[in-house]
């Protein structure tokens, strides 16, 4: 996680989580499947960018499935929480909050209206799982309580 230091709210400077940086930083490549069992597969790579500011995690899947993602991972300048914005080819746009990359997971939060179903909640899990290896899923609720996988996908470091 990126984490803010002394100083107002408008002037406060970031600074970067480096086990996290160290362990995200670079080009990935997954492979997982949705809920109802179909394959999917993605290239991911992580990068600092305005001023490192910001973590950059481009995310795309690779065919017949055509998903693909900018996110922007970092701290709040003024509430000092972990957030990230997510941007898709779907024209959708989502925001997240967290508490954090602790003890190698991080989950980011949030929530959303569909008038198909209303309210509803999800998160992304991003867990370590070796030293070039890392595990995302996806869940959705209704209730934020009862959690349902969408995808999940299991990702080695290229190089």
């Amino acid at each position: 996680m990126l984490i803010g230091v002394s100083g107002s709210a408008q002037n406060k400077s970031l600074r970067a989580d480096t086990a996290l940086l160290n362990f995200f930083a670079g080009r990935w490549s997954g492979e997982g499947a949705f809920s109802n069992g179909a394959k999917i597969a993605a290239e991911v790579s992580f990068s600092l960018s305005l001023d490192s500011s910001w973590l950059v995690y481009e995310h795309r899947d690779r065919l017949p499935n055509n998903w693909k993602a900018t996110s922007y991972w970092g701290v709040d300048g003024v509430s000092g929480r972990f957030v990230a914005y997510c941007f898709d080819n779907f024209q959708g746009h989502r925001s997240f909050e967290s508490n954090g990359w602790r003890n190698g997971r991080l989950i980011l939060s949030g929530q959303g209206w569909l008038p198909s179903v209303g309210l509803y909640f999800e998160h992304f899990i991003y867990e370590r799982t070796g030293e070039k290896s890392f595990k995302m899923s996806y869940e959705t609720s209704r209730d934020g309580i009862s959690w349902q996988v969408g995808d999940w996908l299991v990702f080695r470091k290229e190089g």
